[in-house]
């Protein structure tokens, strides 16, 4: 293969990636997460077959607002992939100062990997902002 070729074939490869790159940005988000919770302890709870709360996080009211309507998936570490997600409905503010997240459960997030060593964790954080 000539130089020439080498340099056609890398633009290509290059061109592709950027448009699967557009293309994932234009598609509306299925199944990806906007938040990210760690609860090893798995202490959520069903309201009803579908919708769930869980926690104890500190979160923002301007993070409240962005991320209502969005999603969430709930995992046990900041490297494993999510064993829970859904469709955020609400907040609910705790006598702790914190909030419960609640959302509509949706399976399709299972196993999202959206937040898996993501910078959003921070040190020693259960909440990213993926």
């Amino acid at each position: 293969m000539s130089l020439n070729d080498t340099l056609l074939k890398g633009d290509k490869d290059f061109w592709q990636t950027q448009q699967k790159e557009r293309r994932r940005h234009m598609t509306p988000r299925n199944n990806t997460a906007d938040l990210a919770l760690m609860c090893k302890s798995k202490n959520y709870r069903y309201d009803s077959p579908n919708q769930i709360r869980v926690g104890n996080w500190v979160i923002s009211e301007s993070q409240r607002t962005r991320l209502l309507g969005g999603t969430v998936i709930l995992t046990d570490s900041q490297t494993s992939s999510a064993y829970l997600g859904g469709r955020i409905t609400g907040f609910n503010p705790t006598p702790e100062g914190k909030v419960e997240v609640v959302f509509t459960e949706d399976k399709s997030l299972v196993g999202n990997d959206d937040s898996v060593g993501h910078s959003g964790w921070g040190s020693g954080r259960g909440v990213c902002y993926v």
